[in-house]
């Protein structure tokens, strides 16, 4: 007989704030989220190039953390963290939505941030989880990036998820190999549903987050502040 109990654990983040951060009273806010088997360092590093000190920076590592094996020594295992996998994956996606929340709560109260400028940043794996607060939460996210990601795998049944007020960006890779060319343009398709302001664009890459993109990023943030 299945049972549980409920705990908490340390969530870790990795924090940057503008160098004359003391001298503006509020900030627009960066929440970056890395791919699966990422971290909150690697992730951090990107985020820091496209906010360019005009921005709070707040790159959260994912809860759930395992091996990542290279070679068969196990010395040289290294540990990647990930947002949830399709097992009891409602307790994954409520955790992502309480962690946001706490994070921009703790944003605003503690670094400057403006709770009406805020910007979700993702990459791979974390892309469906943010797509799944904002079209849960229509106005609760002044925009959204989403790099080499998906939608919801439940984008046509679960009933939460509404048209949104979030602006999205949405950058996929022409040779992803997760992500073909034809279920891109379905996301396409599918986010044409529900976001009110939608920019998808192509970059000849891989399934890597392309530093081609990053000028854009900065100009998209800027023209939806």
């Amino acid at each position: 007989m299945e049972k549980f109990f409920r705990t908490s654990v340390p969530r870790y983040y990795e924090l940057e704030l503008p160098r004359d951060h003391a001298r503006r009273k509020r900030w627009p806010l960066l929440i970056a989220l890395h791919g699966y088997e990422g971290n909150k360092d690697s992730m951090v590093r990107v985020a820091q190039k496209i906010a360019a000190e005009k921005m709070v920076v707040i790159s959260l590592q994912g809860l759930h953390q395992f091996f990542r094996r290279f070679g068969k020594n196990p010395k040289n295992f290294r540990v990647g963290f990930g947002w949830g996998t399709t097992y009891k994956m409602e307790d994954s996606v409520r955790l992502h939505h309480r962690d946001l929340e706490m994070v921009m709560s703790l944003a605003v109260r503690n670094y400057r941030a403006n709770p009406r400028r805020i910007f979700l940043l993702a990459f791979s794996q974390g892309c469906a989880f943010n797509y799944r607060y904002v079209f849960t939460h229509p106005r609760a996210i002044r925009g959204v990036i989403s790099v080499c990601g998906g939608v919801p795998f439940d984008w046509n049944a679960n009933p939460l998820y509404r048209p949104s007020a979030t602006r999205v960006l949405h950058i996929a890779a022409r040779r992803d190999e997760w992500y073909s060319r034809e279920k891109n343009l379905e996301i396409h398709r599918q986010l044409r549903q529900r976001a009110t302001m939608l920019d998808f664009r192509f970059y000849d890459t891989t399934h890597r987050f392309p530093p081609a993109s990053i000028p854009h990023i900065r100009r998209w943030i800027a023209g939806n502040l």
